[in-house]
Formats: C-alpha cells, sequence, structure tokens
C-alpha cells in the first residue's frame, strides 16, 4: 500500500490527513529516527498545541454554521 492508499484508508474513516508530520520534518540529522519521533510525539502532543487545535476546531464549527 502506498502512502496515498494509506491516506485515503484513514479519509475514509474520518481521518484528517493532509497535514501529517514525518521525521523528515524533525532537522536534526544528529537524531535517530526514534528520537525523531519522540520530538514529534512531545510536540504534536503538548498541551498549548492542543488547546490551539480545539480552538481552531471551535472557530471553524462557528464559521461553518454561519457562513461567513
Amino acid at each position: 500500500m502506498t502512502t496515498e492508499q494509506a491516506k485515503e484508508v484513514l479519509r475514509n474513516a474520518g481521518y484528517y490527513v493532509d497535514n501529517l508530520w514525518s521525521i523528515h520534518d524533525v532537522d536534526d540529522d544528529s537524531l535517530t529516527d526514534n528520537q525523531k519521533q519522540s520530538v514529534l510525539a512531545m510536540a504534536l502532543t503538548n498541551e498549548r498545541i492542543m488547546e490551539e487545535i480545539q480552538y481552531g476546531i471551535r472557530v471553524g464549527i462557528e464559521v461553518i454554521n454561519h457562513n461567513f
């Protein structure tokens, strides 16, 4: 299965997959792939980041509901 096929499976299951992060986004060649995964996990599960995403979701709902 290609990456695009995997994304399509997830999209069909209701997931948003148009903004995925990979170890290639962690710009530090001194880190192992596992360490880069850890960096991504820390960044993407950061409480402040998750609050901002929830805020953005609420704003998106308001925009769609009010046809702005």
